[in-house]
């Protein structure tokens, strides 16, 4: 998937959801690269570029739904053939998180690089795309939450 530019890829069991994230991703207005197989390999600028096997190409597999064409239900720019890869999304069932300021920085290896990967619960009520777009936001700002929290603290204490 494409979301605004950044190239996500989604992973997970067979049956956890991937697809249905991916339509409403769409509905979102973002773009499918690929459906349950992507070519991936890298530039001259060594970034990872995700492509669309010609026999998929414009093509969305739901299980309620059966084959759905792309452009055919959306517009014709919901599908990329082609897209650099920035990060992972990882869907996975009842997981347990720590509880922490600072979740662990988690990596996925796609032809020899490590992307940062994220990983999400797909129980959590709270809708995925809100959270995937808030990591992305975070990423993209370089957030310094925890750096704030900690100079506060600081702060705090030196004048106790």
């Amino acid at each position: 998937m494409s979301l605004t530019g950044i190239g996500i890829l989604i992973i997970g069991e067979a049956g956890i959801g991937k697809s249905s994230l991916a339509l409403e991703l769409l509905h979102h207005g973002h773009q499918l690269i690929a459906d349950d197989i992507i070519d991936f390999s890298t530039n001259s600028h060594n970034h990872i570029i995700g492509q669309c096997p010609p026999l998929l190409s414009g093509l969305l597999h739901s299980r309620e739904l059966g084959l759905i064409s792309i452009k055919d239900v959306f517009k014709p720019q919901s599908w990329l053939s082609q897209a650099k890869l920035h990060y992972v999304i990882q869907l996975q069932k009842n997981s347990q998180f720590p509880s922490s300021i600072k979740p662990d920085l988690a990596f996925y290896s796609v032809c020899g690089h490590a992307l940062p990967m994220l990983s999400l619960d797909i129980n959590t009520p709270t809708s995925l795309i809100h959270r995937i777009t808030v990591w992305l936001t975070m990423k993209k700002q370089n957030n310094q939450a925890e750096i704030t929290l900690q100079q506060r603290q600081q702060s705090l204490m030196a004048t106790q």
